[in-house]
């Protein structure tokens, strides 16, 4: 058997876990459920370990994700083939495509399986999903789970009665109402757990008939991607041409080859705080604080402040996490990506206050109108770039870690409770040099404190 190439998703945001999964830090880089050693990327990728079955991974991400992705990929050793960057989200049908373009393209791959990068499995292994003699199967394989409440955020399938273990698919239907997940539900059909089986030649003949235009460009896209350090860019023209469409809907429910396999093992998609909650302690501290329930039920608290009090409520979750909060019914939790999408909320902030770049991350903790405060935290054997500032200066305080220190032509070294001043124009960079993460609290001073005022002269990440 050929081996089959694994293309992991990584472009979703997991809103429905606001305010722990946020734009720049998605659930499938938390470590779920709560005291979990690995991040949800990190757990999937331990799925395709065996070598035998699966080729190195391909992996779809999006532009704020790419370094998370390289960090979570070096934390465990594992090998890949690609990390292709998508220059804009275009949901799961481009997503799909491209990487089995790039499948076909590389090594000529008969079979993808498609795996999102955010789902709980415990103890996963997906060798065992593949079943014998599929390769004689002319559709794509939907690992199907059967479900136990009536949910409107899943796909359901429909499939013929059969003893065989391969199953056809007869319907496939799209996130319903909660009226349609109670019919369906007593008929009998499955959740579609978003894994699948993919045929790539076939796959590339339904984009044919049904969507064209996608096979084209998405062709074009993987024909013209450019490196950069481990990554492959797609270009973004060509992405913005592409339309907003998940595979579902693009091919699943036009496609009348297509078959499914019961998912038989735990399976959890944490798509949202009550099964988060349900899979995790019901409070977590995510710190050393302490929560207090004063005439309180059926109540949640996932915080990292000092002191929490419920006092004289029922049946509510409250999230506290950096400079957000959230408080909501346990009934309507899940309205929250709805709200957080809402273009009459167009001011909310989805980022938070952490920001993730390629030398590690900064963390903003007071903002003003002439001042901010920051702490940056660098990786081991990694520098920022070579810059200057033409609007602001910058105080630094080393607070853990050894830095060297470039203040135009002078070079120094920086120890823990050790300072220095950096003036308006002048070049500086901030290298760290020992085996630790370096953490320095920067205290900037100007009149406009943003990173457009950042002139790069030298960059070892090739940013613009």
């Amino acid at each position: 058997m050929k081996k089959i190439t694994p293309i992991i998703l990584s472009g979703g945001i997991g809103s429905r876990l606001w305010p722990l999964s946020t734009e720049n830090f998605p659930k499938q880089f938390l470590n779920l459920p709560f005291t979990a050693k690995y991040n949800l990327f990190e757990q999937t990728l331990l799925g395709i370990k065996n070598k035998k079955i699966f080729s190195k991974p391909i992996i779809i991400c999006s532009e704020k994700h790419k370094f998370l992705i390289l960090d979570s990929l070096k934390k465990i050793n594992q090998p890949f083939s690609d990390i292709i960057v998508e220059k804009l989200s275009k949901n799961t049908a481009t997503s799909v495509l491209l990487g089995v373009c790039r499948s076909l393209q590389k090594e000529k791959a008969k079979y993808s399986l498609v795996l999102p990068s955010d789902h709980y499995i415990p103890r996963r292994n997906y060798s065992t999903l593949v079943p014998n003699k599929f390769e004689s199967i002319n559709g794509h394989i939907i690992f199907g789970i059967k479900p136990n409440f009536e949910s409107t955020d899943y796909g359901y399938i429909n499939f013929k009665s059969s003893k065989k273990k391969i199953k056809e698919v007869k319907e496939f239907f799209e996130k319903p109402n909660k009226l349609d997940a109670k019919k369906y539900i007593s008929k009998g059909f499955f959740w579609n757990s978003g894994i699948f089986l993919i045929n790539n030649k076939k796959l590339l003949e339904d984009f044919k008939k049904y969507h064209s235009k996608i096979l084209i460009l998405c062709k074009k896209i993987i024909s013209e991607l450019s490196q950069d350090l481990d990554f492959l860019e797609t270009d973004l023209k060509l992405m913005k041409k592409l339309p907003e469409i998940s595979f579902d809907k693009a091919i699943l429910e036009k496609n009348d080859c297509n078959f499914m396999i019961k998912f038989k093992q735990t399976w959890n998609d944490i798509g949202s705080w009550k099964t988060l909650s349900d899979l995790s302690k019901k409070n977590q501290k995510l710190n050393l604080s302490t929560n207090i329930f004063n005439n309180s039920r059926n109540s949640n608290i996932v915080s990292d402040k000092k002191n929490n009090i419920l006092n004289d409520v029922n049946d509510i979750i409250v999230v506290c996490k950096k400079d957000s909060v959230l408080v909501s019914s346990k009934k309507n939790v899940n309205k929250i990506k709805d709200i957080i999408n809402d273009k009459k909320n167009q001011n909310f902030d989805y980022s938070q206050s952490i920001f993730y770049k390629p030398w590690g991350h900064y963390e903003i903790f007071v903002t003003s109108s002439n001042y901010l405060v920051k702490k940056l935290t660098i990786k081991p054997k990694h520098r920022l770039s070579l810059q200057f500032h033409k609007h602001r200066s910058e105080h630094w305080v080393v607070v853990e870690g050894i830095a060297q220190i470039t203040k135009g032509k002078q070079k120094e070294i920086l120890k823990k409770n050790q300072s220095t001043f950096i003036s308006v124009g002048q070049i500086h960079c901030i290298e760290n040099i020992g085996r630790r993460e370096l953490e320095i609290i920067e205290i900037q001073m100007g009149s406009i404190l943003k990173e457009s005022d950042i002139v790069r002269l030298d960059d070892p990440y090739k940013r613009d």
